[in-house]
């Protein structure tokens, strides 16, 4: 039987730490690992990926209505991830190509932990602090800002599913402290069973000192803090953000923090990712940047891995269809993944 092609486009993780993922799917498809550029046109699409049959596929490049409309034998996009937002779900709904992903359970509490961690590094000056011990010059440590308290603060949250209620739980229960959310689809009861209070956006804006972002890049969400909304946080607010660099208007939070109204920006996420050493935020004062470190954990990283290995398996072994399915609105029975079921009996 010939085996069909399964491209893993532009993943620096999948099958590295856990090479038996690779191992399963060498058992029914052929492997080829493609990088490229997220300014690439449709064309370098067209020319690599032509043949595959199945892609996993990272966090880039993006996969417009042009790039998907030359790939005819593409059965399913799995993402490498939670988030689809470099994926035209409706062209693929359109062409027949089911677009599965990571349910966010897999990626929830190493993605919590990370927030905490950038939450810790930005409020504690804990980069800053250990680039002064290495210069050799502990004594400096007395001109530093001094540390925000996590203990009984007031701290935001934009966005409450399940990486925002498991930063809730872990602020709420740990350090007491008084957690706010923002989420326009959750109710004011859901919120407070996840330990944390419905309040709107302007409230969260002018109350916190902390905010940590957690909610998906939408239509909704794209550009929703200019500097506007900046303006109305507290002074020398900490912003934590481990979900899309494109939430900010860049040049308006590079001001802010230029000024010192905004006193931290800690990320792991950076529009345009991945960047160069000369990225206009890294010249920007009292900023953290990782380089999306989110979901690297061995458990979670392991359940990822498993994740695209178990949707690979259900569609091209037991011609079923993937599990956690990311453009609802596919006629899956009209589907390329049910034409070429059918094509093979």
């Amino acid at each position: 039987m010939k085996k069909i092609s399964i491209a893993i486009v532009n993943s620096s993780s999948f099958g590295i730490s856990f090479p038996e993922h690779l191992r399963r799917l060498e058992e029914f498809a052929d492997l080829i690992r493609i990088d490229i550029p997220n300014d690439a046109p449709a064309s370098v699409f067209h020319e690599k990926l032509a043949g595959v049959d199945g892609i996993i596929a990272s966090v880039t490049p993006i996969y417009t209505r042009a790039v998907l409309q030359g790939l005819p034998k593409l059965q399913v996009l799995a993402r490498h991830g939670v988030g689809c937002d470099n994926v035209d779900l409706v062209t693929c709904a359109e062409l027949g190509i089911a677009v599965s992903k990571v349910g966010p359970e897999i990626e929830r509490e190493s993605v919590a932990q990370m927030a905490l961690g950038l939450m810790d590094a930005a409020s504690r000056q804990i980069v800053v602090g250990s680039t002064l011990v290495r210069a050799g010059q502990w004594s400096k440590r007395a001109k530093l800002p001094l540390g925000v308290d996590f203990n009984r603060a007031t701290i935001g949250l934009v966005g409450i599913g399940a990486i925002g209620k498991t930063v809730a739980r872990i602020l709420s229960l740990g350090y007491q402290a008084e957690v706010l959310a923002y989420d326009p689809y959750v109710s004011a009861e859901e919120v407070t069973a996840r330990n944390a209070k419905k309040v709107g956006f302007d409230e969260l804006l002018a109350r916190c000192s902390i905010i940590t972002l957690h909610c998906p890049l939408t239509r909704e969400t794209s550009r929703m803090f200019t500097a506007k909304q900046l303006a109305a946080m507290q002074d020398r607010a900490i912003i934590v953000n481990t979900c899309r660099g494109e939430i900010f208007n860049q040049s308006d939070l590079i001001a802010a923090l230029n000024s010192g109204k905004i006193g931290g920006y800690a990320t792991d996420v950076v529009e345009g990712e991945p960047i160069g050493a000369d990225h206009v935020l890294l010249k920007t004062p009292n900023v953290i940047i990782t380089p999306h470190l989110g979901g690297y954990s061995v458990v979670s990283l392991r359940g990822m891995g498993t994740t695209m290995v178990d949707d690979m398996v259900r569609v091209f072994v037991d011609n079923k269809f993937p599990g956690v399915i990311a453009n609802p609105a596919i006629d899956l029975e009209k589907s390329r993944i049910a034409k070429a079921r059918l094509a093979a009996k």
